[in-house]
């Protein structure tokens, strides 16, 4: 294989990477911020006073969930920080193992596993935002009907 061919390869590789993960934690930074603004305006016009029990529990729920929400996802958006970290210590063992053996060592690929909290905090963010919405409805419903 052509090596100016194969560096090209992997330069994509990378770029590709690059935007998926910039476009990943942008969409988490979009759900934190507007899910901050959503608990300040429901905490803003709320009914004074709420007017049954049902309704002033499934406004409580849904400020919860909300909160909830803006919790799980700033985690998983402090996963770009430990990502970008695990990346930097990958690539200097690549350098130390390159140094030592240059021949075998030419071509080091690794892959950056996420951890299972991560994970967990991601789904657990959207469930949360569906949740609150379900209660949001339920809260209007109470609260009109």
């Amino acid at each position: 294989m052509d090596k100016k061919f194969f560096k090209e390869l992997v330069n994509n590789l990378e770029q590709s990477q690059e935007k998926k993960d910039t476009s990943y934690f942008e969409y988490f930074k979009s759900i934190s911020t507007l899910s901050v603004a959503l608990i300040g305006l429901l905490i803003g016009l709320k009914a004074s006073p709420i007017p049954n029990q049902e309704a002033k529990v499934a406004f409580l729920i849904t400020i919860i969930l909300i909160g909830l929400c803006i919790l799980f996802s700033l985690a998983t958006r402090f996963y770009e920080i430990t990502s970008y970290k695990k990346a930097v210590d990958v690539r200097k063992q690549h350098i130390l193992k390159y140094i030592e053996n240059p021949s075998e060592n030419n071509l080091q690929i690794d892959n950056l596993n996420k951890h299972w909290l991560y994970k967990f905090c991601e789904i657990a963010t959207f469930v949360c935002l569906l949740l609150s919405i379900l209660s949001l409805i339920s809260y209007v419903y109470f609260l009109e009907f």
